[in-house]
């Protein structure tokens, strides 16, 4: 479905330039009705001639439909979609990043942390009581994608040798780069976690969090955040 240009531009101008800093946007469902293809890349545009009656043609409209929104120009950015939700981070730096959106759904989260999880990541998991389970894997699945998106690393590879524990209330990891990285974890809906990923930072990104539409200023759960500087014996995961 088509927006109402007119509607997408005043949208526009209402960001004076604010949100253009180090931010993380959350794009909801009604996001696909100011989606226009004319704001398409032209590799989008051959994505999307393959998607006719594709039932992701929702999730990559609305994605699109915040991309255009956020009007990223130049800037450092990452794109998510699932289930007719899209994230976008934002850093008008150098920076690579990365970032992962996922609506959680009924799975058998055991199976798949053994299958390509770290051993230390699968026993937390099992330890876990079933009430908090699906939140830990959905906090270590994003962390691992959105490391994939910032290091260009294949997905199977991340969800290796991308290794994150917790201890106590402060969060550890081991990511396969000699630079110096962060990430957070934020829990927009119950049902929905978004990850962050930043490589050459060693302290927490500033993140403005943005839902749109209509465009508001969000407060989400921060379940998770580390950091780390280039990598020392300190970083080893515990045995």
């Amino acid at each position: 479905m088509h927006g109402n240009p007119h509607k997408l531009t005043d949208a526009r101008v209402g960001l004076n330039g604010e949100a253009v800093r180090t931010a993380l946007w959350l794009g909801l469902p009604s996001a696909r009705e100011y989606f226009d293809p004319a704001t398409l890349s032209s590799t989008d545009q051959a994505r999307i001639a393959d998607r006719r009656g594709d039932r992701r043609r929702a999730d990559f409209e609305v994605s699109r439909a915040l991309l255009a929104f956020a009007d990223v120009g130049s800037a450092a950015h990452s794109l998510s979609h699932s289930a007719e939700h899209a994230a976008l981070l934002l850093t008008p730096t150098d920076w690579s990043v990365g970032v992962d959106l996922e609506v959680a759904r009924p799975r058998d989260v055991l199976r798949l942390a053994r299958f390509a999880f770290d051993e230390r990541e699968v026993q937390a998991l099992e330890a876990a009581p079933e009430a908090a389970r699906l939140q830990l894997f959905y906090t270590l699945w994003t962390l691992k994608e959105s490391f994939a998106k910032a290091l260009r690393l294949e997905l199977v590879a991340a969800l290796r040798r991308c290794v994150f524990w917790n201890e106590g209330a402060e969060w550890h990891g081991r990511v396969p780069t000699g630079a110096a990285w962060s990430a957070a974890v934020f829990q927009p809906r119950s049902e929905i976690f978004v990850a962050a990923a930043c490589i050459g930072e060693t302290t927490l990104m500033p993140l403005q969090l943005w839902e749109w539409p209509p465009q508001r200023r969000a407060d989400w759960p921060l379940i998770a955040a580390v950091c780390a500087a280039a990598p020392s014996s300190a970083d080893a995961a515990p045995a």
